[in-house]
């Protein structure tokens, strides 16, 4: 009998649960496309904090209403690629809590000039940038492409994949080059 290598951890104030029922339910949609899932929330106090930034295979979720957060996406230049407004849902059993994910249909250009994705809302401004270093590992099954844990640990990641035939998808912050050739 195979092992099961799904976990479900507490990533800040963010249940995995959540990721997992937001990317299950952008399964169901018809069309995968390249995206950019960017995700994170606010804590308790309301200030925001953004988890790394992965490039994957999804259908797109977009923000369905605007709303006092906004999302970016900038150039080292400063020109803005993407932007949103939404509102953020209070985790209903949970401390106060907020967060969100989208997955973002990525554009060409974006893997050589997307350098800063940034979150603002009424409790401050989050960014991801080169210096980020949060590292952070999503497993997948392969076949189909079904989330089988996030772990913040890139090396328990590898030995959850090792004989699992998972692929593992690793993040700092912003997605590196390989990341985007995938």
């Amino acid at each position: 009998m195979e092992k099961s290598v799904l976990t479900l951890i507490r990533i800040a104030s963010l249940p995995v649960a959540i990721l997992l029922a937001g990317l299950a339910a952008a399964a169901q949609a018809p069309l995968s496309v390249k995206s950019l899932l960017v995700w994170g929330g606010a804590d308790a106090d309301g200030e925001p904090f953004l988890h790394p930034a992965f490039v994957i295979e999804s259908p797109p979720a977009l923000p369905n209403t605007a709303g006092e957060y906004r999302i970016t996406g900038r150039t080292g230049g400063g020109e803005e690629i993407f932007a949103f407004s939404f509102t953020m849902p209070v985790i209903s059993d949970g401390d106060g809590s907020s967060s969100f994910s989208f997955a973002l249909p990525v554009e060409p250009d974006w893997s050589e000039r997307l350098v800063t994705i940034k979150l603002t809302g009424p409790g401050g401004t989050y960014t991801l940038d080169a210096s980020s270093d949060h590292p952070m590992a999503i497993l997948l099954n392969p076949q189909t492409g079904q989330v089988r844990g996030i772990l913040r640990d890139p090396l328990a990641a590898a030995e959850a994949a090792a004989g699992q035939n998972l692929e593992v998808l690793f993040s700092r912050g912003i997605p590196d080059a390989e990341a985007w050739r995938r």
